[in-house]
C-alpha cells in the first residue's frame, strides 16, 4: 500500500491562488527534457539523460513552488526581499547574529527565509528531507537544508536561504520550484569500513561488462514512485 504525505493549505481562502505541490517528476527542467540521449548519436558518448541516478534525485519527493512573484534586490551587504502582495508575514531574515560566523561572506548581514504556506503531515516513522530542488541550476539563491519529523511536528516549515547573486535586482517568480520534499522512513544503521576485496562487487562487475546502453537501468534500478 502507498504511503501517503499530505499538504494542507493553511489558508482555505488561497487553495485555488496558490500553485500546490506536486510530484517532483513535473517539474523537470525544460533544458533536461530536450537534451539527447547521446551526442551526436554515438552512443559511446552518452549525456547526462542516460544517467538514472541523476533522474533519481531530480523526480524524489515532491516541490513546493513558490505562492506568489518575489522581487529581490541586493543592497550593499544585504538585500531586501518584497512579496508580490507586499505583506510583510510572507518573508523575514536570520540576523548575522544566528549565523556562523564563516558564512559572513556569502551572506551579508542577513539569511532570508522564505515562508511556507502547507502543513505537512507523514505517516508515523516518517520524517522529510527538505532540500534545494536537486540537479537544477540556481544561480540566485540556495536553500538551507533540513529535516523535521513530520509526523509528530504539524506546523508550518519555513525555508532559511543564502543569496548567490548581488549584482542586479532579480524576479523569483510564482510558480518556481522552492524546495524538494522527500519523506523518509526513520530507521537505525550502523556503518563498517575496512579492506576492499573485489569478490564484494565480482557479480555487478560481470553485469557491466555484459551491456553497454542502460545498464544500470535493465539490471540494477529499481522504480521509485511519488504520486
Amino acid at each position: 500500500m502507498d504511503k501517503k504525505i499530505i499538504f494542507c493549505a493553511s489558508n482555505g481562502e488561497m487553495l485555488e491562488v496558490w500553485p500546490h505541490p506536486k510530484p517532483a517528476s513535473r517539474f523537470i527542467p525544460e533544458e533536461y527534457k530536450k537534451l539527447e540521449r547521446f551526442s551526436n548519436n554515438n552512443i559511446h558518448t552518452p549525456t547526462i539523460k542516460t544517467c538514472i541516478p541523476f533522474l533519481d534525485s531530480m523526480t524524489a519527493g515532491y516541490i513546493i513552488p513558490f505562492d506568489q512573484d518575489y522581487v529581490v534586490d541586493a543592497v550593499e551587504d544585504d538585500f531586501s526581499v518584497i512579496p508580490a502582495n507586499k505583506q510583510a508575514e510572507d518573508f523575514s531574515f536570520h540576523n548575522e547574529a544566528q549565523l556562523p560566523p564563516a558564512w559572513k561572506n556569502l551572506t551579508g548581514k542577513n539569511a532570508g527565509k522564505f515562508h511556507n504556506k502547507w502543513l505537512i503531515k507523514t505517516p508515523p516513522g516518517y520524517s522529510c528531507l527538505f532540500i534545494k530542488p536537486m540537479n537544477r541550476i540556481e544561480e540566485r539563491f540556495s536553500v538551507i537544508a533540513g529535516i523535521v519529523d513530520t509526523d509528530t511536528y504539524i506546523s508550518l516549515i519555513n525555508f532559511p536561504f543564502i543569496l548567490n547573486k548581488r549584482d542586479k535586482q532579480f524576479v523569483i517568480k510564482k510558480g518556481e520550484p522552492m524546495i524538494q520534499v522527500i519523506p523518509f522512513k526513520r530507521e537505525s544503521w550502523k556503518m563498517w569500513s575496512g579492506f576492499y576485496h573485489e569478490k564484494l562487487h565480482s557479480k555487478t562487475l560481470n553485469l557491466l561488462t555484459s551491456k553497454w546502453i542502460d545498464r544500470y537501468k535493465s539490471m540494477f534500478w529499481n522504480k521509485k514512485s511519488f504520486k
